[in-house]
């Protein structure tokens, strides 16, 4: 069902479900000091290096998604479509963070899913603190307030329909 916004979520959300994996990089609880506040994180869901091997890893700083890239090319021309309706398409080409992302789909977890599907179908790069040499405590002080976006999605020429501009 297309949601007020333009996307039909409820497909897009399969989509992701059935393509990609969440995986967590460290320990499934992590504890630390934030601004003299205890933090304790939960990453409930699995552990990368127990991934499928036939799965493309994309590192989204805080956690690796996994992408079976068979099942992907499979959802692509649905997957485009998808994301042109997207409700600023400019936005999107401009390359938006995952918080905003996250906050037009729903759900942060689902938008690093959406940015690694889109990386491995070459729709765009992940960009994170990372890819630029940036490392540690300031790599995820970057991505927390929102360093981790996509290079941009511009559709190829071979997927824009003749009305497309």
């Amino acid at each position: 069902m297309p949601e007020p916004n333009g996307m039909n979520l409820d497909r897009l959300y399969q989509i992701l479900r059935e393509t990609t994996v969440q995986l967590r990089k460290g320990e499934a609880v992590e504890e630390r000091e934030v601004a003299g506040i205890h933090v304790t994180e939960v990453y409930a869901m699995p552990h990368e290096q127990h991934a499928e091997d036939t799965l493309e890893k994309v590192d989204c700083s805080f956690l690796v998604v996994g992408v079976d890239k068979n099942k992907a090319e499979q959802f692509r021309d649905e997957f485009v479509e998808l994301l042109k309706r997207y409700p600023e398409p400019a936005r999107l080409a401009g390359g938006p963070s995952y918080i905003e992302v996250g906050g037009v789909i729903g759900d942060q977890g689902a938008a690093f899913q959406l940015f690694a599907l889109g990386h491995v179908l070459g729709l765009w790069s992940v960009i994170t603190p990372e890819t630029l040499g940036i490392t540690g405590a300031r790599a995820r002080e970057l991505a927390g307030l929102g360093f981790v976006m996509i290079s941009g999605f511009n559709p190829p020429p071979s997927l824009r329909k003749e009305e497309d501009p």
